[in-house]
């Protein structure tokens, strides 16, 4: 019986995640004929193709669709045993969590710390990206967990979640701007003025995704929009007198807020839920899991509220 070497398995399944030779190459940091030549040898071991190559994109043959979930879970089995021999008392590997600007900015720092306090061999990489990123990321397998809101749902069915806190929505604007005279303010107010929101300026011009869901369930749209997706940017926008911002309140907060004031959006269809997110189909090494346990029994951020049952 000829035996498999590990190797060649990561470099499999780098491919299958990656969608492609050259991607996976790429992210692995090894030469393509190298990475062919792991799946070549592989393929020759268990006697049988595992990528079909006379089609594109790339697609597993049947039996690289039974090897799958095995790999998976052999290779979790081995980073974990590795993971118990290091040390009795805590867990030690890689973990790479890919998360949005406000919630890596406001939330994950005390997270991580009290992570690393339990498990100092651990070692942590945080991929920062709108939703779409978030959701690559977690398909592809180049991150473990992710942070996402939950609207747009993701297209991906396999990605579950559990829930961390609901986000109440912010005005931001100008000192001495009218709109301030209100302790609190609906859209109809916001919309009378120009809006800058967070989103992908790629995808929705206008507006980010859920102002634009809200203002189209109150039947408004702003004459003018401004999209970016930093609340950095969005900031220096609103300062510079481009129009009024209008944000989830942890952008607001992590932000450089100097020369604005900041008032409460009263609207029951503008605000963010947002969860704990990963993939369903492949297995969760200690080091995820570790970080799923706490996370979802951190105190939510401040200002934040339960989501709904």
């Amino acid at each position: 019986m000829t035996d498999l070497e590990l190797t060649w398995l990561r470099s499999w399944l780098e491919v299958v995640d990656s969608g492609g030779f050259a991607r996976a190459a790429a992210r692995v940091h090894l030469s393509q004929p190298r990475i062919s030549a792991h799946v070549a040898s592989l393929e020759k071991a268990l006697g049988c193709p595992l990528i079909e190559r006379r089609t594109r994109p790339l697609t597993l043959t049947d039996e690289g669709k039974r090897l799958l979930p095995r790999a998976r879970s052999i290779i979790a089995a081995v980073d974990d045993t590795v993971s118990d021999m290091r040390s009795t008392t805590s867990v030690a590997g890689r973990l790479t969590i890919a998360s949005f600007a406000s919630a890596s900015s406001e939330f994950l720092p005390p997270l991580l710390k009290r992570l690393r306090e339990k498990n100092p061999l651990i070692e942590v990489g945080v991929l920062d990206g709108d939703v779409q990123v978030i959701e690559s990321t977690l398909s592809v397998r180049r991150a473990a967990v992710a942070i996402r809101p939950y609207r747009p749902e993701p297209a991906d069915h396999a990605l579950v979640r559990r829930p961390l806190w609901r986000e109440p929505f912010v005005v931001l604007a100008p000192l001495g701007h009218p709109i301030l005279a209100q302790e609190s303010i609906g859209l109809e107010e916001i919309a009378r003025y120009p809006v800058i929101t967070i989103g992908d300026p790629l995808d929705t011009p206008i507006l980010g995704y859920e102002a634009s869901l809200a203002m189209h369930s109150s039947r408004l749209e702003p004459e003018v929009g401004i999209v970016s997706h930093q609340p950095t940017t969005l900031t220096a926008m609103v300062r510079a007198g481009l129009g009024l911002g209008l944000v989830n309140l942890l952008a607001a907060t992590m932000a450089r807020r100097d020369g604005l004031e900041t008032r409460l959006v009263d609207d029951p269809h503008l605000y963010r839920d947002v969860g704990l997110w990963w993939h369903s189909e492949r297995p969760l090494s200690r080091v995820a899991q570790a970080f799923i346990d706490l996370a979802v029994a951190s105190e939510r951020p401040p200002g934040t509220l339960p989501i709904p049952d």
